[in-house]
């Protein structure tokens, strides 16, 4: 049976975000709250990166990822990383049957985000991607696709993901992110919206991290002296 991809929205889109450390979860939920923030279902992602043997993509800024999402449930470490990494091949690319994900390209990150800093109270740097993201029926026929076009899989990373809508900013999606690196909040939206959920949270303009998870992860890994992993609850 021939996999099917479904378009997640009718033509591609700029994505613009910015990411916030969380010291506190307790407190940013109560923030939260008082936005009349309201979560979506609490649900475990697991991210595959796809890149050339050369890192063509990283080395140009641009991502091409395949996702796989379950309802969150309580997570056990494994024993090794190795370990980890086929578990999550046996979730996301199983034998037999099936599994829906979603494919996400993103080009390099605009210089226009460099242009958004102005001098104006409570406004910032926003990271803005041109982005394409869609659905397939079978994740594991799109991986031989990729493998095919000369991708191979380059860096695992998971998180546990809540989703939050405000009626208050009705374009703007918050995400409490938990992951192995720390937890974040991930703001994405129209610029004014952000700067707003950003204020109403407690955050300054130079608190905003525009890095990805992936290099987020990496910066950490070599300000402790450790060599790069992929990003796994292990």
């Amino acid at each position: 049976m021939p996999f099917i991809l479904s378009p997640m929205s009718q033509h591609p889109a700029n994505e613009i975000e910015i990411k916030l450390a969380v010291a506190d979860a307790a407190a940013i939920r109560r923030r939260l709250r008082a936005l009349r923030a309201r979560p979506g279902s609490r649900v475990h992602e697991a991210n595959l990166l796809f890149d050339t043997p050369d890192e063509s993509l990283r080395r140009r800024e641009m991502l091409l990822r395949v996702r796989v999402e379950r309802p969150a449930r309580r997570i056990a470490p494994s024993a090794s990383r190795d370990e980890r990494v086929a578990m999550l091949d046996s979730w996301m690319f199983p034998a037999g049957k099936p599994q829906p994900a979603i494919v996400t390209f993103k080009g390099p990150p605009s210089p226009a985000a460099a242009a958004q800093s102005a001098p104006v109270p409570n406004q910032g740097n926003y990271k803005i991607r041109r982005e394409i993201e869609f659905k397939t029926s079978d994740a594991l026929h799109f991986r031989e696709l990729l493998a095919a076009l000369g991708f191979r899989p380059a860096f695992y990373y998971e998180k546990l993901r809540t989703t939050y809508r405000s009626p208050r900013l009705p374009n703007l999606v918050i995400s409490l992110d938990e992951t192995p690196a720390g937890i974040f909040l991930e703001l994405e939206g129209p610029p004014a919206a952000i700067d707003r959920a950003r204020v109403s949270l407690g955050y300054r303009p130079e608190d905003a991290i525009l890095l990805s998870y992936g290099a987020l992860f990496a910066a950490q890994r070599h300000a402790s002296g450790l060599p790069m992993t992929d990003m796994l609850f292990v």
